[in-house]
């Protein structure tokens, strides 16, 4: 599906620059890499309305920047990228915008780390409304803390862990959040090729709504490696209890993990990823399923499940091909409303000269809303050209539409939109 433009703001970069100096420390030898560039897209339905359509034109300037720090007693890691977004016909309001993961560990005593991270995250507001401009907010997720590993035997090792969390929204009307999670893990190792587990953790959220969530969960782990397949997972019990005043809401239930990644052949690879949480929208979940949403205009306690498949391969001729499917639901638990998604994305690309290929993305997303009793589909389409200038330049041109039908009118649109692009790699 074609890149989605949003909304941001610059005020997370303090908080990532402190996180370097914190965590990172001195980091001598490291790989970095710096691009940036200009992108321009043109849509004949800018604001992806069902009447009055408007088009425009905007322009992103935009600044990229990677790090990967050489294992060490500090290690560091970052994608980060900033920029400008012009529109030209004032669709919406031009600004400066913001993404990216820092993430970084330092070991302060024999076995005792301490480990942070900052990520910011463009999530959509209401999975009902047209995922626009309007329809976007940043999400800044900071955690660190500690963690403890005690070696007992060559096979045996304890794990204690603490982590301070805060979670924050662009838009004031969304909930902010600070968490405090501790954890206590038992691991096992059975063989080189299989390791298990037993975790115990409890976590308390308070949001800025004066609303508290308290969750405890107890989890067996495992993790399994083949010659071509690798398999880990957790299954366990879950229990969440929200408060707000005088109402105090409690739900628990069966809830794990599940990831698989297997090599079919030398070129072809098949993942799986599963997800049942009990959780609330300000969580993380969203970060690891980007497929995933979490409806911000209702309550904050959740049930998610989450599953999603995916396969790529590599022809002989050098083009590739990958798929997708998703699938999740989420119920919200003081609502008791329901919210399904399910979608399917394909992308090929295809060498044509040593310098020039084109591509093709396909998508359909199909979502219903139990509460309401409707229904929509999504549907998106573009083909492009991508072709290398110099060996630090590349421009890349595409072409697409996207169409919404729904059970509701008002939530029905088209959009054509032809886009260039190009970047250039400063180191």
């Amino acid at each position: 599906m074609d890149e989605m433009f949003g909304s941001g703001k610059i005020r997370w970069i303090a908080s990532i620059g402190t996180g370097l100096f914190i965590v990172a420390g001195p980091v001598f030898a490291a790989t970095n890499s710096l691009s940036g560039g200009i992108d321009n897209r043109f849509s004949d339905n800018a604001r992806r309305a069902p009447t009055n359509e408007q088009s425009d034109l905007e322009t992103r300037l935009n600044l990229n920047f990677q790090h990967l720090s050489d294992p060490g007693q500090c290690t560091s890691a970052a994608d980060m990228g900033i920029g400008y977004s012009y529109w030209h016909d004032d669709a919406f309001d031009s600004e400066v915008f913001t993404t990216g993961t820092l993430q970084g560990q330092c070991e302060l005593a024999r076995g005792l780390a301490w480990q942070a991270s900052n990520t910011v995250s463009e999530v959509t507001r209401d999975n009902r409304q047209a995922d626009n401009q309007d329809n976007l907010t940043r999400k800044n997720v900071f955690r660190t803390g500690p963690v403890y590993t005690l070696q007992l035997t060559q096979v045996d090792q304890l794990q204690f862990s603490a982590a301070y969390e805060n979670t924050q929204f662009e838009e004031p009307e969304e909930p902010d959040s600070e968490r405090v999670t501790g954890t206590a893990a038992y691991n096992h190792s059975f063989s080189e090729t299989l390791q298990g587990g037993l975790s115990f953790s409890a976590e308390r959220t308070e949001l800025d709504t004066e609303e508290e969530l308290d969750r405890e969960s107890a989890v067996v782990t495992f993790d399994k490696v083949w010659a071509t397949t690798q398999v880990n997972g957790s299954l366990g019990v879950n229990r969440l209890e929200t408060r707000l005043g005088n109402r105090e809401v409690s739900s628990d239930g069966v809830t794990g993990t599940f990831n698989l990644v297997r090599d079919l052949n030398p070129n072809s690879q098949f993942t799986l990823n599963a997800n049942r949480r009990l959780t609330d929208q300000t969580s993380t979940l969203g970060l690891q399923f980007q497929d995933f949403n979490f409806n911000l205009t209702q309550t904050s306690a959740v049930e998610v499940t989450a599953i999603r498949a995916g396969y790529n391969t590599r022809f002989s001729n050098g083009s590739t091909f990958r798929a997708g499917l998703s699938t999740s639901r989420s119920d919200y638990i003081e609502t008791g409303e329901r919210e399904e998604l399910s979608g399917i994305d394909l992308r090929y690309s295809r060498p044509v000269t040593e310098l020039l290929s084109w591509f093709t993305d396909a998508a359909y997303q199909h979502q219903r809303f139990e509460d309401e009793g409707s229904e929509d589909d999504l549907y998106a389409l573009s083909v492009g050209l991508d072709y290398r200038l110099t060996s630090r330049m590349d421009i890349r041109s595409a072409v697409g539409h996207r169409q919404r039908t729904s059970d509701v009118e008002s939530r029905e649109y088209q959009e054509n939109w032809i886009a260039v692009s190009l970047n250039y790699r400063f180191f």
